[in-house]
This record gives structure tokens, C-alpha cells and sequence, in this order.
């Protein structure tokens, strides 16, 4: 039977859930729409995975793996259009994970040889060139945004061990250890 390896996301209005789905070998991201109880293939090439909304909830973005490695796409909800490589730079190895609550930057984590797994932020007008948020020695990952758009939550093993800190989003500031006992995945309460 077809399973879910990614945490499934909500579409900002709550009516859809965008969730990878792995059958025969092949891995896609579908969208199931609550309200009328269907299941629609949202990407057809490559082992895609990690799906997130943007705000408006007109885009999905999510990890795929092509020949070049696993790097970050987006492509219209509906299906319509074609995907895009966003960020064109970078390591072969992103994840994409949540965006500001305006739309106009994405917020990743990525895998690097020498620095471990960091946190970036890749505005989505302009340029669009990637911006480090966070690179320690340590591993940084699972990043998001608040819904205020003012904190970025995310879990890093600098103390030995997964745990959630909080820093004021897009930076600079302070952190703070919001758990104590031991955490990897991150969620804003509405």
C-alpha cells in the first residue's frame, strides 16, 4: 500500500493537504482537496518530497530529486504551469520548509560538507539570491516562520542533542531554548 514519509501540510485555508506519497518506487507530492474527498498528483518526475504552502496557498514547494540532486521546486496547487528550480544555487541537498507570512521569502535548511545543515532564506522578488540565516558547526533544521512573521522557530543538536530555539525573524537577535527535554519537529500555534 502507498505511504506518507513527509509531515502532511494544510493549505492556509484549511480546505487541502499537500503530502508525499511513495508507491512502486516512485515518491510524489499529491494534494487532497477535504471538501470534495480527491486525491490529485501534483508532481510526476523525480522522488519529491517535503511540501510547503505559500501563504496565499496558489503554490506548493517541495524537495525533489532529479540528476542533479535534491533540490527545492515550486509549481501552482492546481497543477497548471510548470515547476521551477528555486534556488538555482547552492548545495545539492535543500529542504524547504515554511514562508513568511507575506509570501516573498522562502526559509530552508541545506546540507553543506564543512558546515553541517544551515538555515537560508531566499527572497522570492528580485535577484532571488540565497541569504544565510543561520550556519554553526552544529546542525540547524526544520525552520518556520512565525505567523506574526517576527520569530523564526527551527531544532538544532548544539547542545548535544535535538532541541527548539526560537530567533527573531529575518534577524539579527538573540536566541532563545524553548524546549528542554528533547525536540526536533516545530509548530506555531495560530
Amino acid at each position: 500500500p502507498p505511504h506518507s514519509y513527509a509531515r502532511p501540510r494544510v493549505s492556509p485555508d484549511g480546505r487541502q493537504v499537500a503530502l508525499d506519497i511513495t508507491e512502486a518506487g516512485k515518491q510524489d507530492i499529491w494534494i487532497y482537496d477535504l471538501l470534495r474527498d480527491t486525491l490529485t498528483r501534483l508532481t510526476f518526475e523525480g522522488l519529491n518530497s517535503y511540501p510547503a504552502w505559500t501563504p496565499d496557498g496558489k503554490r506548493v514547494a517541495y524537495r525533489s530529486q532529479k540528476a542533479t540532486g535534491y533540490n527545492i521546486y515550486w509549481k501552482p496547487a492546481d497543477g497548471g504551469g510548470a515547476e521551477e528550480r528555486l534556488p538555482t544555487v547552492g548545495t545539492d541537498n535543500q529542504v524547504p520548509s515554511s514562508f513568511s507570512p507575506d509570501g516573498r521569502t522562502l526559509v530552508y535548511h541545506e546540507q553543506d560538507p564543512k558546515t553541517g545543515v544551515d538555515l537560508w532564506m531566499l527572497p522570492l522578488q528580485g535577484e532571488r539570491k540565497p541569504q544565510v540565516f543561520l550556519q554553526t558547526p552544529f546542525d540547524e533544521r526544520s525552520p518556520l516562520v512565525s505567523p506574526d512573521g517576527r520569530w523564526l522557530a527551527y531544532s538544532s543538536n548544539e547542545s548535544g542533542r535535538y532541541e527548539v530555539y526560537v530567533r527573531p525573524f529575518p534577524g539579527p537577535g538573540g536566541k532563545w531554548q524553548i524546549s528542554t527535554e528533547g525536540a526536533t519537529e516545530v509548530t506555531w500555534s495560530p
